[in-house]
């Protein structure tokens, strides 16, 4: 099973329809068709009901679509997590330095870095040249 078989799947379901959802993720009808018939074979299950003019959810189709719609809500905001570490507007830095590396360098980094970076926590540990924290 692939994103892209769950992504069909509610494309169908809110189009009701396969033609209008193919047209909306820009494949072919009998590629959406394909990948969908993959994804209930997959999971042993038929998910929509073909029967009539529109395409319905079976009970087991509702279900599933419930759940995977929070799966791509969690797995977005797993992607924005990324981003927002990569871009420096989330995170943790931990740093370890001597008391004298506090007070003349790193203090003033530190509160440069805090202004540019609000979103990066800074958790500063002092020890000494022996390896005893403070």
């Amino acid at each position: 099973m692939q994103l892209r078989h769950i992504r069909y799947l509610l494309a169908v379901a809110e189009h009701g329809n396969f033609t209008r959802a193919a047209q909306a993720l820009h494949v072919s009808q009998p590629t959406l068709s394909q990948q969908i018939m993959q994804l209930e074979e997959t999971l042993g299950a038929v998910l929509l009901d073909r029967s009539g003019r529109t395409v319905k959810t079976t009970d087991a189709g509702r279900v599933y679509i419930e759940h995977a719609r929070r799966a791509l809500l969690e797995l977005d905001g797993g992607r924005r997590a990324i981003l927002d570490v990569q871009e420096l507007e989330r995170g943790e830095l931990r740093l370890a330095t001597t008391p004298t590396f506090t007070a003349y360098l790193v203090g003033p980094l530190l509160a440069a870095f805090q202004a540019k970076y609000p979103g990066i926590t800074v958790r500063l540990k002092e020890m000494s040249l022996g390896g005893r924290r403070r």
